[in-house]
């Protein structure tokens, strides 16, 4: 009998067959990482919601689905998983069943998971139950062993100077900071739910408030125009608790009117300089790019990423 219920971090036979499902989906996981990151904060989501689907008490099904904050407060995102053994038995449909509910009874109204590759089973499983393609992403992955730290030896482009820190912006910076971080509005339109914040000097400051709370060691690179000593550019990366071997690039953008002289490149690859040289024990970054975005992916090719997946995000109204 299909027994689904949420996830007890107490329960150590619940996190192992919680880990092992994600193993069995995940080849090369590590049960270990897998049980301490899940009695770690999020900080990406204000709470996280599992369940854990078991059948004679092996885990057969699971899903972890975190609740974002501010203008996407009607949001959810995460994935379904079934283990490979168990699957086209009906266990991802009734965990989706259980789980909306819960989302409801918590203000949600749509709920989208970003990790589903392309043309799978899962994305016509996705589709055969309300969900819709929202976006086409490429995921590409960098690995220390296989990079050239060469193509990382950029100097910033003429007229531009590059500058760094941890945490908090320079208050001078500021301003200019808030409306490079606003051109991401001008990224390539989806139809995902996800909005980004308007973000202005304050907005700025209470994310980095919120993410010192965290743990989560936040480092920007950008690029200031000599001319005017504005940030025109800018690229950050989110280092989070367990982040030791394995690392997530935030985002990037350039002013509009400051594009097409190589500033993503150049601070992308004053980042990668500075992440090595400061955190040797790591070993692999990924990121993420929508499709449409060629300028994007070319850049990340250029500093020594390769595309690793393409994934679509699904998305469902509820």
């Amino acid at each position: 009998m299909l027994e689904i219920k949420a996830l007890d971090l107490a329960d150590d036979a619940g996190l192992r067959a919680y880990a092992d499902v994600r193993i069995a989906a995940h080849p090369g996981s590590s049960r270990e990482r897998i049980i301490a990151s899940l009695r770690e904060t999020n900080p990406d989501f204000g709470e996280v919601i599992r369940l854990i689907a078991r059948r004679d008490g092996e885990g057969v099904g699971i899903t972890s689905v975190g609740l974002l904050g501010g203008v996407n407060a009607r949001l959810a995102i995460g994935p379904i998983t079934v283990h490979p053994d168990h699957r086209r038995q009906g266990i991802g449909t009734a965990l989706l069943e259980r789980l909306l509910p819960e989302l409801r009874d918590r203000g949600r109204d749509t709920f989208e998971s970003w990790g589903v590759i392309k043309g799978s089973a899962g994305e016509h499983w996705a589709v055969a139950r309300g969900f819709h393609v929202a976006a086409s992403r490429v995921i590409q992955l960098l690995t220390v062993a296989g990079a050239d730290p060469a193509t990382w030896e950029l100097d910033a482009p003429r007229g531009y100077r590059l500058e760094r820190w941890i945490g908090s912006t320079p208050e001078h910076l500021l301003p200019s900071v808030a409306a490079t971080r606003q051109s991401i509005h001008d990224a390539p339109a989806t139809e995902s739910a996800v909005r980004a914040p308007e973000w202005t000097p304050e907005v700025v400051r209470a994310e980095e408030a919120e993410a010192r709370a965290d743990g989560v060691e936040q480092r920007v690179v950008v690029a200031v125009e000599e001319a005017t000593g504005l940030v025109v550019a800018l690229t950050d990366v989110p280092l989070h608790p367990g982040d030791s071997t394995n690392t997530r690039w935030g985002s990037t953008m350039v002013a509009p009117t400051h594009r097409g002289h190589g500033l993503g490149r150049a601070v992308k690859a004053h980042m990668l300089r500075w992440l090595f040289a400061e955190r040797p024990a790591l070993e692999r970054i990924d990121t993420g790019t929508d499709a449409s975005n060629s300028h994007m992916i070319r850049v990340n090719e250029q500093l020594g990423f390769v595309t690793d997946r393409e994934v679509v995000v699904v998305s469902r109204t509820f």
